[in-house]
């Protein structure tokens, strides 16, 4: 006698998983967009604006690496490339016209380096290199 797999069964056997690597805007969709918001506006007096400021940190080498040690970055569940990732699509896409001319994009290796050093005073330290900005005729919000 022929049995036949009820269709259900079929469906589970061919289904195939999800590949493994997200787009960098569903990375941002999924774990930044809450509180940076969809268009990096951020919430005013609590969570920075990254459009259209987030590229003059990359005019300091204090700031490229505080971009990866925020908390958020920090402390995501994201792995190295896929941060590495959303942070250059967020760069390119949020704060292309802020980016210093000698850009060099993010890398794993980056990441690596500066992700298991979170910075424990934010607010002081983006306020330090908002200063440092500013000398530099860049207006970056303290927060």
């Amino acid at each position: 006698m022929i049995r036949t797999l009820p269709a259900y069964a079929l469906l589970a056997v061919s289904y195939t998983a999800p590949a493994l690597a997200e787009s960098a805007l569903q990375l941002y969709t999924m774990n930044c967009w809450g509180c940076h918001s969809p268009h990096a506006e951020g919430i005013p007096g609590s969570v920075p604006r990254l459009a259209h400021s987030m590229g003059y940190f990359l005019h300091l080498p204090e700031g490229r690496t505080y971009l990866v040690r925020v908390p958020g970055v920090a402390n995501s569940p994201l792995n190295d490339q896929q941060i590495a990732d959303v942070l250059n699509w967020m760069l390119a896409t949020f704060s292309k016209d802020e980016l210093p001319k000698d850009f060099t994009p993010y890398t794993v290796d980056d990441i690596r380096a500066q992700r298991p050093h979170p910075i424990l005073n934010v607010k002081e330290t983006r306020r330090a290199l908002a200063q440092q900005l500013a000398t530099m005729g860049f207006a970056v919000s303290d927060f």
